[in-house]
């Protein structure tokens, strides 16, 4: 999806906050905290015995491609996400200095992109009260291993790690890597035009984010694959228009205000 379509910083050097929260080390940076807290996370509130938390769905599926490779490690989907995104600003060349004001800026508008999803979530549970949703520590323990207890996510710290995994690597496969390689095979390979193919490539992305969501643990329900499409919609629409780096905080900060809502309230929104 070709999302970045601004001028070359040296062309263009007075780029706005809108160009600049798009350049992908700016959203690298922008990440690198959640990344570290998530890592850190996961090895401190590990259950006795264990060397960390399970990993999420999403992070544990890239660990498996790159084992076909003789490749593992329990960093590697990290050191992937920061590879990925230090590739695309050397194709770009855009400026390597951080800038801790942007940062700033970015959360508040993942803030203002994560809201809406969240009062959406709100409003869909309480007119489908059937819809056989989840708590988030639940969601997030199925997710994680289907045959395992629930361990280890009995507490909203540990809800709020997986949240910040969850943000960071679904987007990663998802969004940044799945949207990518479908738009290649509808624009590139079927040679659909773009405005087509890049629907496509948002119709098919979204419909798997859904379906990614089901396991054993928390079987399919008609009413939660209508939510997980229009989000899986939601997140590439911002995806497309701002950038890796504001779609994976949007995505986090979601799953945290879930995570938060549950534990403090009791209510079952979508995780």
């Amino acid at each position: 999806m070709r999302h970045s379509r601004h001028l070359h910083p040296a062309n263009h050097p007075y780029a706005g906050y809108w160009e600049r929260a798009q350049w992908p080390l700016q959203g690298l940076y922008f990440l690198l905290p959640l990344l570290v807290l998530y890592e850190l996370g996961t090895l401190l509130l590990a259950p006795e015995g264990d060397q960390r938390l399970p990993p999420i769905v999403a992070e544990s599926l890239l660990d498996r491609f790159f084992q076909l490779f003789g490749v593992t490690g329990f960093y590697l989907p990290g050191i992937i996400a920061v590879v990925v995104m230090l590739c695309l600003h050397l194709v770009r060349r855009d400026p390597w200095r951080p800038e801790p004001k942007l940062y700033l800026v970015m959360w508040i508008e993942t803030l203002g992109w994560a809201l809406p999803l969240f009062v959406f979530a709100m409003v869909l549970v309480r007119e489908m009260p059937a819809a056989g949703v989840v708590p988030a520590a639940q969601a997030v323990a199925s997710a994680a291993d289907p045959s395992a207890p629930i361990v280890g996510v009995s507490s909203w710290q540990a809800g709020m790690v997986f949240s910040i995994g969850a943000g960071i690597y679904e987007e990663l496969l998802f969004r940044l890597i799945g949207i990518a390689l479908l738009h290649m095979l509808f624009v590139d390979v079927l040679a659909l035009p773009e405005k087509y193919g890049g629907a496509a490539a948002i119709g098919v992305s979204a419909v798997a984010f859904a379906m990614y969501h089901f396991t054993a643990a928390n079987p399919f329900d008609p009413g939660r694959f209508a939510f997980y499409t229009l989000a899986g919609v939601y997140f590439a629409l911002v995806y497309v228009m701002r950038g890796f780096g504001i779609v994976a905080g949007t995505h986090a900060l979601y799953d945290m205000m879930v995570v938060w809502n549950n534990f403090q309230l009791g209510d079952g929104l979508i995780s």
